[in-house]
Order: C-alpha cells, then structure tokens, then sequence
C-alpha cells in the first residue's frame, strides 16, 4: 500500500488539536450515558459514591477514545479508508499523524483505562476487572485482526454489549457490586441507541464498505434495511422504557424520557426518506445528541424518583 507521510510529517508531533480530532469527540457522549445512567440506578436503590462514579466514567471515556483510535489505525492499515472516506478521519491520509502515532494514541488509552480500572478493583472487588477485560478485547478486535468483528457484521451486538449492557451495569456494580435486574432493563434503551448510533455511522460508509467488503449489517441486507433497523431501534428504547416502567422495574419517572420523542420522530422520519450520503452524516450527530439527551434525562427522572420512594 503507498504511504502517504512524508519524512517531516514524521518528525513533527501533532497538534492537540488533531489529537482532539482523532478522538471523534462528538461521539463520546456513547460513554457518558450509559455511566449516568447506571449510577442513577445504583443513587436510586440507595447508594452514590462520587470517586468510583468517577473512575468508571472516565474508564469508559478512555476506553472509547482508545477504541476510535485503533479503529482509524486499522482501517487505514488493512486498506479499508481511502483519502476520500467519508468514515475516516483521513489524519494519517493528510499527513497529519502517522500510523504509529495513531496506534500509540490508541495504546495509551487503553493503559489508562487499564489503570482506572485497578483502582476501581482496589475500592469494589477484582470482578469488576472482568467488565474492562471484555471492553478491551471487544474494543481492539472491533477492528483488528484476526477477528475484526466490525467487518463479519457483528459490529452492532458488540457494541450494544460493550456499551450498553457493561457500561450502564458496569456504573451500578461499581457502587452496588451485585447483580441487578433494574440495572440490565435501564441498559437496554441505552444499548439501542448507542447501536443505532453504529448503524448511521455504517449507513454513511455503506459505498466505502461494500466496495472492500466490509460485511455490515447495511452491506449484507441493503441500505434500505438499515434505515428500517434505525427506526427500530430509536422506537424501540421509548417502548423498552414504557415496558419497564409499567411492570415496576424501573420507576413510573423513567416516562419523562419521552419529552426527548420528538427529536427522535425527527431524527427517524429524516433517515428514513434519506436518499444522499449526507444526510447520514448529519444522521450520526443528530443520534450521538439524542442518546446523550434520553441518556441524561432518563438518569435525570430515576433520580427525581428518589423522592418519591416510600
């Protein structure tokens, strides 16, 4: 493959700027969510303490930082982006950071997360190190060979496991170490929106992707399935909520969260009459900015439940 850097694009370190860009900021609301959410949980059923919410929430962070990191490393390396890829961030392409640049931004913040998640150990117990092990090799092999899951199409289940389920559980355990059942129904709404955030972002690189063959789920069953399992999944976390709010497993409160529904009617309503590249890319920011908002509100309404507890 022709490498583009050049000897002074190599001497020279990046900006912060780059470093920030890289990083897909806009994004990393996927994190914050699923931490709120959980600790809301935990808050709820009785107990909050502030220095493990905080580990867990900038573990998570890094975790995901580190993860879109190696995702621009690999797909550069394995000849999946090009100059003109919507999908990437083309810094490697612009001369702007080179590969092992990028692979070291990548594996430092795996080592910070790594850290954070001993002192998580050191205050809850070693199981909680399980949840950071199966975020990393999730996180490394979304991307990386030989598993490269991003590519088989399981891209979507792994994300909704890594940050939906073990991030929003992870945030309980860390405060309340035990299994919780009000935990895992919170986490599913969670978990289809950080999933419908993946599929937008397949659905701006479906071109880019089929032509190397990358097999997601757009790829495999057709761009207008994935403008169907969007619509799905953003329906999906309202009726989750009302479904568990109604049978007592999360509090009646979790019901506020549909004051978000209208963004998400028209956030739906636009995928599914979309016809050009573009308004996938709008589609991604527009669904990270809604799983950030039903993220804080839903945290936001099972605290205000606390109130209200007899």
């Amino acid at each position: 493959m022709e490498q583009f850097p050049t000897t002074d694009s190599k001497k020279r370190f990046p900006s912060w700027r780059v470093w920030l860009k890289t990083s897909r900021p806009f994004s990393l609301t996927a994190s914050v969510s699923p931490v709120l959410v959980g600790t809301a949980v935990a808050a709820y059923e009785g107990v909050f303490h502030i220095v493990p919410f905080l580990l867990a929430l900038f573990a998570s962070l890094f975790l995901q930082i580190g993860t879109n990191y190696f995702n621009e490393y690999f797909d550069y390396s394995y000849g999946l982006d090009h100059p003109g890829s919507l999908g990437s961030m083309t810094v490697i392409f612009r001369n702007e950071m080179t590969e092992k640049q990028v692979q070291a931004g990548g594996v430092t913040c795996f080592v910070l997360a790594a850290l954070l998640g001993l002192g998580l150990a050191l205050l809850v117990g070693p199981l909680i190190l399980l949840f950071g092990l199966v975020g990393i090799v999730i996180a490394y092999f979304y991307s990386a060979r030989p598993l490269k899951f991003a590519s088989r199409g399981l891209g979507d289940i792994l994300v909704y496991i890594a940050m939906g389920f073990l991030m929003t559980w992870g945030a309980y355990y860390v405060q309340i170490p035990q299994w919780s059942w009000r935990a895992f129904a919170a986490s599913v709404p969670v978990g289809f929106l950080v999933t419908a955030i993946l599929n937008m972002n397949n659905m701006r690189d479906y071109a880019d992707d089929l032509a190397v063959q990358k097999r997601t789920l757009p790829v495999r069953f057709g761009q207008r399935f994935g403008q169907i399992f969007h619509a799905v999944l953003l329906i999906g976390c309202y009726v989750a909520v009302t479904i568990f709010a109604l049978t007592g497993i999360l509090p009646l409160f979790s019901l506020l969260v549909w004051i978000t529904f209208p963004l998400a009617f028209s956030n739906v309503r636009s995928v599914l009459t979309a016809t050009e590249r573009r308004a996938f890319i709008t589609g991604i920011k527009r669904t990270a900015m809604l799983h950030f908002q039903f993220g804080a509100v839903f945290a936001l309404a099972i605290v205000l439940a606390i109130i209200h507890l007899p």
